[in-house]
């Protein structure tokens, strides 16, 4: 089963409730994650958006907690599905955050699955293990 499958059931095994597109307003719907629309619709709140404050840091702390979670299965498994640069190139929270919402406005197909598939298939996609 590939890493990125193993990594969709390992998370729903370890019983980790993940809460579930451009510039949209953020509305309550948004904040529970469900597809990888409702993530990029926080990642790409306005700043104007009343909810903004909250979407963004929601949207941040969805990904780096994937991030993490990708690191400690991939570590056990030995297998990446993608590789972030070091140094200068690795992009920092709010780089990352405009490459997801680029990519899931590249990606309209992508707006009705599982948050979870759509950051690392995003994520993929931008940093591919050499």
């Amino acid at each position: 089963m590939p890493l990125i499958d193993r990594l969709k059931y390992g998370a729903a095994g370890l019983g980790m409730a993940m809460l579930s597109s451009h510039a949209m307003a953020a509305d309550e719907s948004h904040f529970l994650i469900d597809t990888t629309g409702d993530l990029a619709t926080l990642c790409g709140a306005n700043p104007e958006d009343p909810n903004y404050s909250a979407a963004i840091h929601m949207c941040q702390g969805y990904i780096i907690g994937i991030a993490h979670f990708h690191h400690a299965l991939a570590a056990e498994l030995k297998e990446d599905v993608y590789c972030l640069p070091e140094g200068d190139a690795r992009p920092s929270r709010n780089q990352a955050t405009a490459m997801f919402v680029e990519w899931a406005g590249s990606n309209p197909d992508s707006a009705g699955t599982e948050a979870l598939d759509g950051v690392l298939s995003w994520a993929a996609a931008a940093f591919p293990c050499k």
